[in-house]
């Protein structure tokens, strides 16, 4: 049987696991919004939304995969 901290504990490492793959996701979209939309359309200076792109996405995937990793470990 388990305790009332117990399901707690389940329910919080469940959230930040999804909340962790919600933040990947995010990522994946950024990257694709403005990274290749830079590529394709051209409007505003290519080198700054390529740069803002990979910033916000390698920051996006280390707290992403960060959160994941917490919520699975026991």
């Amino acid at each position: 049987m388990e305790t009332g901290k117990e399901v707690k504990s389940k329910k919080i490492r469940r959230f930040l696991y999804n909340f962790g793959k919600l933040v990947i996701d995010v990522t994946k979209l950024c990257f694709g919004s403005l990274v290749l939309g830079s590529v394709i359309k051209g409007e505003i200076p290519p080198y700054m939304l390529l740069t803002v792109g990979i910033i916000a996405s390698s920051v996006g995937a280390i707290i992403g995969l960060t959160i994941v990793s917490l919520s699975e470990e026991k």
